[in-house]
């Protein structure tokens, strides 16, 4: 009866103050909102890779190179993980190898370019995806047998029941073979089994006969292979240490000095490793969004705390006849408490409501699906509830302990005895808010800056009006010719200035990468350069300047192709010419290959990867001589672009009627190398709104709350002559201070995270005061923005209106 009365009562007071009411369950609920959000994220990425049972012992064969341009991280020696389950058997029980490569997949008529995973037969052994249809323990046993996704299969046939139906796959020499479809997986979660970003992943999955069909048996069997990605399944008990020792010892075995010197295989658990893939940028950017979602928490309670404390001052009297009629001080202290735990209860619903509303747009804004409340673990039932007796207690505990303290005479006549009211607390607590906030803007600001510099940067090539698109692959030598008679079919069109093809385009990848040196030295003191594939029109194409000499030569067919390389500036310098003049004609070769190889052009540096990495050394090697190629690029000349891939994908379905034509401009593909910067441009552009509007309320309920307290000096300043603008003057004093302070706190603060941050970038802006500057009058604008619209109204009524007022 009596906690019914207590609520009865604590309902009526905040009936009574709806204006503070409102603004702090609604200060409170958009904080709670935004933490919920950041937290379901975050559980979303703990969860990566969590469907799979024993995943603790499942290992990926990690590779640390002493060079990062030796190798890949997540992939490994071919043969590696075949051979410690063979020589190692107390330590491995099954292992998985897969590859991944791109081909056209046809059904009928029907053609599709598409990513697949050829591997061993273990792959539904090891991992345990869940199937629809199909055996797996046999699905993947016959040589030309395809395990598809639920997805994949309804985008083929319409339906998901499609065991037994065939697809028509394209090898690497062009040649077609049918796959029949064994089984059909359930659409899995993102994993990092079936591709490593959620934009780029594996649904088809091919039997191990597929690896000859595509000619990469090499890739598994050969110790010089460093691209293969190799999983095993370690015995209980096992650590990684044990397994990194018989790798180390395996790979001085069967691995020449200039590998096993420069590669250290690292074991990583499965469950570990999506959080610590690529230095570990999943768990900074999680960490940092949990950091940024603690500040604005705290924000939002700080906002509650001072409104409360604030509101309660103006309860004094009530208080003094609350206690004269017999109430009791733990009565009074339950009571405060029990309206700052109501006010808390109802944030929180509210913040729920905000959380179901916002979750699919909040998850555009990641590109990550965000998980339900359905989603989390039985025991998140009961995290509503210490949240709430926290918040309810911190904002409680100043009205419940102190006020409710007050001899009832005093309290009567609405004074406090010996308890001045807390000015510095509520002010120091105002400070934090402004510091995070200033934080949280500038950090937006600084990111919106060096994305700006990374798409505006001049790149060393034109990227503007070029395009690339896949072609079907034949890599053979008459594939080659093939596709050269092609381009140059595309090349006489007239809304085209260059066509090239190539193995790779500027997104980041490479064909590979080589030990380089100057003869007479030896491979001792070799340089490793990244390898290009390509013909002599990429730098046309891509309008790429020469230092010297040519990009090959304008006869392509000449036979003096196979033994001429193109250097970039940056391989020249490595080998010791002092000038790109200097190495024309120049002998070098290339480990592991017999032929000498003359200088034919050195180009301008250019960027080929992000501006994460500085420009590697790069040698550029013709198709004629290694026969690879992925893509051609086509300039289009300025004007009617929509025209121009009208009149491309004409002919295209004349020349290659198999094969889809998808294109993508090379601004779509460099904003690709910088995902994880926009994902936190946006994540940083929401806590700034999201700080800033909790900053506002705050400013707004302590205006409002100071000029119902201030109400009869405000009409004795106008008696005196006080202006209009010197009332406002008044009340805008009461934040000047405080923003002054909070940016001479926060300034420093942001500028070692931020530069922190650069840092991690070989090429970056120089962080100066603008950021600063405009972000501190920014502020000031919008909080005297909301003390002239608050403090208008009282700055012109008339003093006895005030005056009147108790």
């Amino acid at each position: 009866m009596m906690i019914k009365n207590y609520l009865l009562v604590a309902w009526r007071n905040l009936d009574k103050h709806r204006f503070f009411s409102t603004v702090n369950i609604t200060g409170l609920s958009i904080g709670l909102a935004f933490v919920l959000l950041i937290g379901a994220y975050a559980w979303g990425e703990w969860q990566v890779n969590a469907l799979f049972k024993d995943n603790d012992r499942i290992m990926l064969l990690r590779s640390k190179w002493s060079n990062p341009e030796m190798g890949f991280e997540g992939t490994t020696i071919g043969p590696l993980a075949k051979a410690l389950q063979d020589n190692y058997p107390s330590l491995v029980s099954s292992i998985y190898r897969h590859d991944a490569i791109t081909s056209i997949v046809s059904i009928g008529d029907k053609h599709f370019r598409e990513q697949l995973q050829p591997g061993d037969s273990t792959f539904l052994q090891v991992f345990s995806f869940p199937l629809l249809y199909g055996d797996a323990r046999t699905a993947l046993q016959q040589p030309n047998a395809v395990v598809l996704t639920a997805n994949k299969a309804r985008q083929f046939f319409g339906k998901t029941d499609v065991v037994g139906n065939t697809l028509s796959i394209q090898s690497f020499d062009g040649k077609k073979q049918d796959f029949e479809i064994t089984a059909v997986m359930q659409d899995p979660p993102f994993n990092t089994v079936s591709g490593y970003t959620r934009t780029s992943k594996n649904e088809i999955f091919l039997a191990p006969g597929s690896i000859a069909f595509f000619g990469r048996q090499s890739l598994l069997d050969s110790w010089q292979s460093v691209y293969t990605v190799g999983y095993v399944v370690v015995k209980p008990g096992v650590t990684t240490a044990q397994l990194q020792q018989a790798a180390a010892t395996l790979l001085k075995t069967h691995t020449p000095a200039s590998v096993y010197q420069h590669l250290t295989v690292a074991p990583i658990p499965l469950d570990q490793y999506y959080l610590q893939m690529n230095n570990g940028i999943a768990r900074k950017m999680m960490l940092v969004l949990l950091l940024v979602a603690g500040f604005i928490l705290m924000m939002a309670v700080i906002n509650f705390v001072n409104i409360s404390m604030g509101n309660s001052l103006t309860r004094i009297k009530e208080i003094g006849v609350r206690k004269v009629m017999g109430g009791r001080k733990h009565q009074l202290v339950l009571q405060f408490i029990t309206e700052s735990v109501l006010v808390a209860a109802f944030s929180f619903m509210v913040a729920l409501l905000f959380f179901v509303v916002l979750r699919p747009l909040f998850g555009q804004v990641l590109e990550k699906d965000i998980p339900g409340l359905n989603s989390f673990p039985v025991w998140f039932a009961c995290l509503p509830v210490p949240v709430i007796l926290f918040t309810g207690l911190v904002a409680g505990i100043y009205p419940a302990f102190v006020l409710s303290a007050q001899p009832s005479v005093t309290a009567l006549k609405g004074k406090l005895q010996q308890v001045k009211e807390k000015v510095m607390l509520r002010r120091g607590l105002i400070v934090v808010q402004f510091v995070t906030a200033i934080i949280v803007f500038t950090g937006a600001v600084v990111i919106n800056q060096q994305l700006s510099y990374f798409f505006n940067k001049n790149l060393g090539y034109d990227k503007d009006h070029v395009m690339s698109v896949p072609v079907p692959r034949d890599w053979t030598a008459t594939g080659v010719r093939h596709l050269e008679s092609v381009r140059n079919e595309f090349a006489g069109m007239g809304e085209v200035t260059a066509v090239s093809y190539s193995y790779e385009i500027p997104n980041g990848n490479n064909s590979g990468s080589n030990m380089m040196y100057r003869p007479p030295m030896d491979s001792s003191q070799a340089i490793t350069a990244v390898n290009l594939v390509t013909d002599e029109q990429f730098a046309a194409a891509y309008g790429i300047k020469m230092e010297a000499g040519s990009f090959f030569y304008k006869n392509s067919s000449s036979n003096e192709d196979s033994s001429r390389i193109v250097l970039n500036a940056s391989a020249a310098k490595a080998l010791g010419w002092k000038s790109a003049q200097e190495a024309m004609g120049q002998p070098v070769k290339l480990y592991n290959y017999p032929k000498v190889l003359y200088v034919a052009g050195v180009t301008r540096d250019f960027h080929f990867s992000s501006l994460h990495t500085p420009i590697a050394p790069m040698y550029i090697t013709h198709a004629h001589v290694v026969p690879l190629f992925r893509y051609l690029s086509f300039r289009l000349k300025p004007g009617n672009p929509s025209a121009a891939i009208a009149a491309i994908q004409k002919k295209w379905q004349a020349l290659f009627p198999d094969a889809p034509f998808e294109y993508r401009f090379m601004d779509d593909t460099i904003a690709a190398l910088y995902a994880q910067e926009q994902q936190m441009k946006k994540a940083a552009h929401w806590a700034t709104i999201v700080s800033l509007l909790i900053v506002l309320l705050g400013v707004l309920g302590i205006i409002t709350l100071s000029m119902a307290r201030r109400n009869k000096e405000m009409g004795i300043r106008k008696i005196l002559g006080a202006s209009p603008w010197q009332i406002t003057c008044l009340f805008a004093q009461e934040f000047s201070g405080v923003i002054l302070i909070a940016n001479l706190v926060a300034w420093p603060v942001a500028w070692l995270i931020l530069q922190h941050w650069l840092s991690g970038y070989a090429y970056r802006i120089n962080m100066g005061l603008e950021p600063f500057i405009v972000v501190a009058l920014s502020l000031l604008l919008l909080v005297c923005i909301i003390v002239l619209g608050m403090t208008r109204k009282l700055a012109v009524t008339a003093p006895v209106k005030s005056l009147r007022t108790e």
